[in-house]
């Protein structure tokens, strides 16, 4: 067999004579037989067959069943059903039969196809039924509207009957009478309207006309000269015989409340703010550093904290100003002082910068806060033979008396080594001189 790579799997394609996954087994026809649908199979050489079908079927193994519609005899509207070997058809209601050839009596299978009295005649494909009056529809189902052509007049209502109508007219004040409604009813003979209201016939209605302090459809409630809102402004009203009288709100005044009070006036605003008049009020605009609705309150510029490094705050008008601790100076005492800028350490002494404070490493010889004070060897000396101490910059020197000298005055000087004796003498050394021996 022939191997045939596929993605992720294989197929084997068989020689003729083989079959199975791997082309494993030898091919054998009819056995079992791939004729289907009961076709029987025969085997026609090694590796063919052949299928011999069962009425009603066709293909190579019988698997495609065979259409017989295509030459159908369904009529009427018959709808042909393939079958095996065979069909069917399937009738529209109106007909029956192997053919559908066959009309339905539906007067005789209904009889109650044609309703409200109607009498049902039976056709080919069909059935008609023929109405009494005041019924219509193909089963005499249906009322005819009689409304539909009526004349009911003024808005009254028609009520569809069977071959009839009849008409219902309005009622109460807006009255009409007559079968058809076309009579318009004098409301005004009832008298109507009270309080000396006079009364106006209309069509389907009446009109009253009331006196003054008299409102309502019969002239009957007294009048609210309230309702309109005729008080501006928030203004309440009161309602008064015939007329209304206004309670103003603060800041209005006038009939309707109406006129703005200007408050400036008054000059209500604290602290030089200019005042600006609204309706019904005021708005102060403060200056800075002050608030409140008068500008009365000044402004704690020091609720924010701005003074940094420990400092004091005090308050001032649209200001503040910082108490600071020893070591720190600007405006919010933000800035560590450098002690180390006014150069304190004197005689080469090194400055070394604190906070508040400062220290001065001093160079040999020197020594204080500022290294302001030679150190005194002198004291810790050792000039000797009675030789005199001189203090220096971290040293000292020793002024020896007459006949020693060295660092110390350690050292005894001899007169003799110059050779100071003439003429072969011989010299003789003593404490700072000498003598001759000639």
């Amino acid at each position: 067999g022939t191997c045939v790579n596929l993605p992720g799997s294989y197929r084997c394609q068989c020689k003729p004579g083989y079959t199975g996954h791997r082309c494993e087994s030898v091919y054998v026809p009819c056995s079992p037989s791939p004729c289907m649908n009961g076709g029987t199979c025969h085997q026609t050489s090694d590796f063919t067959f052949e299928c011999n079908c069962l009425p009603g079927f066709e293909g190579t193994v019988c698997g495609h069943n065979v259409d017989d519609c295509p030459n159908h005899k369904c009529l009427n509207g018959g709808v042909c059903v393939d079958g095996v070997n065979t069909y069917n058809c399937r009738c529209p209601p109106q007909w029956t039969g192997q053919f559908c050839t066959e009309d339905v009596d539906e007067c005789q299978l209904q009889p109650n196809a044609c309703q409200n009295g109607g009498t049902c005649t039976n056709h080919n494909g069909g059935y008609a039924c023929v109405c009494v009056n005041g019924w219509s529809g193909d089963d005499c189902s249906k009322n005819i509207d009689d409304c539909f052509t009526a004349s009911c007049a003024n808005g009254s209502t028609c009520i569809d009957r069977v071959a009839s109508f009849s008409c219902i007219c309005p009622e109460g004040k807006a009255g009409f009478k007559g079968v058809h409604c076309e009579e318009d009813i004098d409301e005004c003979l009832s008298n109507p309207c009270v309080n000396n209201g006079v009364c106006l016939d209309k069509v389907n209605r009446f009109l009253c006309v009331c006196p003054p302090g008299w409102i309502g459809d019969y002239c009957s409630t007294e009048g609210n000269e309230c309702k309109s809102n005729p008080c501006q402004n928030g203004g309440t009203c009161e309602d008064l015989l015939n007329g209304y009288r206004c309670t103003c709100k603060k800041g209005f005044k006038g009939e309707r409340c109406t006129v703005d009070i200007d408050e400036c006036l008054s000059k209500p605003c604290k602290n030089h703010a200019l005042c600006h008049n609204i309706q019904g009020s005021y708005l102060c605009e403060c200056r800075p550093g002050f608030t409140g609705g008068d500008c009365d309150s000044n402004i704690d510029d020091c609720l924010s904290n701005p003074c940094q490094n420990g400092a004091s705050c005090v308050d001032g008008i649209n200001s503040f100003s910082c108490i600071c601790l020893p070591g720190f100076h600007g405006d919010k005492c933000q800035t560590d002082t450098n002690e180390c800028l006014s150069e304190p350490c004197r005689n080469g002494g090194t400055c070394t910068h604190f906070v508040n404070s400062y220290t001065c490493k001093c160079p040999p010889g020197f020594e204080g806060t500022n290294c302001e004070s030679n150190i005194d060897e002198c004291t810790d000396s050792s000039c000797f033979n009675g030789g005199t101490c001189v203090d220096g910059i971290n040293s000292f020197t020793c002024q020896c008396p007459l006949g020693f000298t060295g660092s110390f005055c350690l050292t005894e000087i001899n007169e003799c080594a110059s050779h100071p004796c003439l003429n072969r003498g011989t010299c003789v050394d003593s404490l700072g001189t000498y003598r001759c021996i000639c």
